[in-house]
């Protein structure tokens, strides 16, 4: 036994707080022999510092009564909860009882606590007693029917017409209290009542079988009015309580908690059907367990609090001003250790309530996050700080927004834009700047003074670069990935002829780059101003700029290929998440757009090309008419015929012919606007498109 020599405050959910003076019992051993594995005297199982301990050296019969009460609290604390005990709790009552009988052998006979009395034996009815006499007697006569508490029976007559001497048991209560120790009370009577009929019965009896079906059946019907009285005594979030109690005992992600109480809660209903009521209520609480936007639900979950609490830590550190333009002392551990713990909350915690916390304040949580990381230097934890944007991006579509909106993805070009980075940080911002652009989102005016042409094209020349490097192809294809991305804030537009004979923008020697002269000031809102910005290079409502760095390069070979391998397997490289809204396809966008003018149209080869249309064809075959996809690459279709090169070609023309007359034939309405399309073709090309 042991007692504690100072006051400690746990820390840790697997730890126990206790004051001066206070008594416990070690019942394991632990991992680290600074703690120790013991039980306190109200039934809490947990570890305490070893240093706060000293042994006590009572009396044997002390001891004895300390793990006593020991058992009794841990008992008592599970009767509480329903009668349902951790594995903590059964792993501790296993070494109580050892440690008991251990003790009980050590203490004198004299001195031994009175052990309690055992209940007195089930005493015979007088109806039993007469059927005994006589089943002696052998005279072959039926049992009457039990007489359970709360339920009277009239007398049964034996089979020889002559009445059984009966006695009725006296009326008792019915079963009140918990619904779970009426249950267990009322099971074991009956119990009692069939080991008294088999006792009781004699050879030739065949009243039995009614008796126990009749028994069972009674039974059943208690059960399920203490099921029922239990159902309403249930919390409506008890599912999100099973749940913290598996991950605070296992240490496993959220979702997998909820999957292991899930399971269990099912399993135990088919195969316990008495319990399927009390198991489905429980289950419906998943429900109001997964919606967002309700604002308290943080405050009643572990995960909520924990992240509220990170996120105020790594606050003081971004407030820190001194610390942060120079530093007194080194704190790099210290925040990457909050920041190493943010990161797995926020991958393995509650899905709902992290979003919740982030959107406190109108997402004042993210808001932080991107002040620090513009004020923190050193590469580890800038390094960290990618890592948690990257987990922020994959939680929800708004967090997306948010960051699409402030100052992070200009941070992040910026970066990009320094020739001095390493290859590492440019995979690690590539990467995370991709996910921020990969819904679409429309971006601030100012953020095009930085993500402009020049911006374009570096990205087009690491495509070139880094793909004829085995190590560093990864790269380019994030690099395409961030083009693709980036020519999702301008909108398509239509093919047109005589807008393809046009030059897109003066010849290249005449082209500006923006060379970091302009300024861009952030504001205390994290908004953006610009100052002496050309914008002729920044508005994204005027000419689309990847367009035009494209149609002005002389080597777009990796970028043809890795592009059209994208199209031929249906592959989506923005396609990160299942956020909605969905947005459109990003490789089949850069395809029509750069089908959209006859210059652009130009990079593809010949075989590439016809590539294109063996694709086109097999989709229009492929896909049904209520697809919108099929819309899509009918536009591809116009576009290539108008301002590629399949006029001089013409590669497939049957088979072309064949799908566009199929889909001419189709009635119904959802086929409307693909057959306009396909008669604007045919008034254009009537001898092409005749059969």
């Amino acid at each position: 036994m042991l007692r504690a020599l100072y006051t400690y405050k746990g820390t840790h959910a697997r730890t126990l707080g206790f004051l001066v003076g206070e008594k416990f019992m070690e019942i394991g051993p632990s991992r680290d022999p600074n703690w120790i594995h013991v039980t306190s005297e109200r039934g809490s199982v947990g570890y305490v510092p070893k240093n706060y301990m000293s042994a006590d050296d009572a009396p044997p019969v002390d001891v004895l009564e300390f793990i006593d009460g020991c058992i009794e609290a841990t008992h008592l604390n599970a009767s509480e909860r329903g009668g349902n005990y951790t594995k903590s709790e059964h792993d501790a009552l296993h070494k109580l009882v050892e440690l008991r009988q251990e003790w009980y052998a050590k203490c004198p006979p004299s001195v031994h606590p009175n052990k309690r009395p055992a209940p007195p034996p089930p005493q015979r009815t007088t109806s039993q007693l007469s059927v005994e006499s006589t089943s002696s007697q052998a005279s072959v006569g039926s049992l009457p029917s039990p007489c359970l508490p709360g339920t009277p029976r009239t007398p049964s007559i034996s089979a020889s017409g002559s009445t059984a001497s009966l006695v009725l048991p006296p009326k008792e209560e019915p079963p009140t209290g918990r619904g779970t120790e009426a249950c267990t009370s009322f099971m074991a009577r009956g119990e009692s009542l069939v080991c008294d009929e088999s006792s009781g019965s004699s050879e030739g009896h065949d009243t039995s079988i009614g008796y126990e079906s009749e028994m069972r059946s009674d039974v059943d019907s208690v059960v399920q009015t203490s099921i029922k009285s239990l159902v309403s005594q249930v919390p409506n979030d008890y599912l999100r309580t099973l749940v913290e109690e598996v991950r605070s005992s296992t240490s496993i992600s959220y979702t997998t908690s909820h999957q292991v109480v899930e399971v269990v809660l099912k399993s135990l209903g088919s195969t316990l059907p008495v319990l399927n009521p009390l198991c489905n209520h429980i289950l419906c609480s998943k429900g109001t367990d997964q919606v967002d936007g309700v604002s308290e639900q943080w405050q009643q979950s572990s995960d909520g609090r924990h992240l509220v609490e990170l996120l105020e830590k790594l606050r003081e550190c971004k407030d820190d001003e001194q610390q942060r333009s120079w530093a007194l002392h080194e704190d790099e551990y210290t925040i990457a250790t909050h920041l190493t713990d943010l990161l797995d909350l926020l991958n393995n915690g509650d899905l709902v309530v992290c979003r919740n916390v982030l959107s406190l304040d109108d997402f004042r949580p993210l808001l932080t996050l991107v002040q620090y990381y513009q004020m923190e230097t050193r590469w580890p934890l800038r390094k960290l700080l990618l890592q948690v944007f990257g987990a922020v991006c994959q939680m929800s579509a708004a967090n997306i927004s948010y960051l699409s909106a402030s100052v992070f993805p200009v941070e992040l070009t910026r970066e990009m834009l320094d020739g001095n980075c390493s290859l590492e940080v440019l995979r690690y911002t590539s990467l995370v700047l991709g996910m921020v652009l990969c819904m679409g989102d429309t971006l601030p005016y100012p953020h095009f003074c930085v993500m402009n042409e020049r911006f374009v094209r570096i990205l087009l020349d690491g495509i070139e670069t880094y793909n004829e490097d085995p190590d560093n192809e990864s790269l380019a294809e994030l690099y395409l990935a961030l083009v693709l991305a980036f020519n999702l804030q301008y909108t398509t537009q239509p093919p047109s002829l005589d807008a393809a004979q046009e030059p897109l923008s003066p010849p290249p020697d005449s082209l500006e780059y923006f060379d970091g002269t302009n300024e861009i000031k952030q504001n205390d809102n994290n908004s953006l101003e610009v100052n002496n910005i050309d914008k002729r290079t920044s508005m994204a409502d005027s000419e689309n700029i990847v367009l035009k760095m494209l149609w002005h390069r002389k080597e777009t070979k990796y970028f043809t290929e890795k592009l059209l391998l994208l199209f031929n397997r249906e592959e989506d490289p923005l396609a990160m998440f299942d956020h909605e809204p969905r947005p459109p396809n990003s490789v089949l966008k850069m395809m029509r757009d750069l089908y959209s003018t006859r210059a652009t149209a130009s990079i593809f080869y010949t075989n590439d090309e016809k590539v294109v249309c063996d694709i086109i064809i097999r989709q229009l075959t492929d896909l049904p008419a209520d697809d919108k996809r099929r819309n899509e690459y009918l536009h591809l279709m116009e576009g290539v015929i108008l301002t590629g090169g399949w006029m001089e070609h013409q590669h497939r023309l049957s088979e072309l012919r064949n799908s566009c007359s199929n889909i001419l034939a189709e009635e119904e309405p959802v086929s409307l606007d693909d057959q306009k399309l396909i008669k604007r073709l045919t008034d254009v090309h009537p001898l092409f498109f005749s059969s």
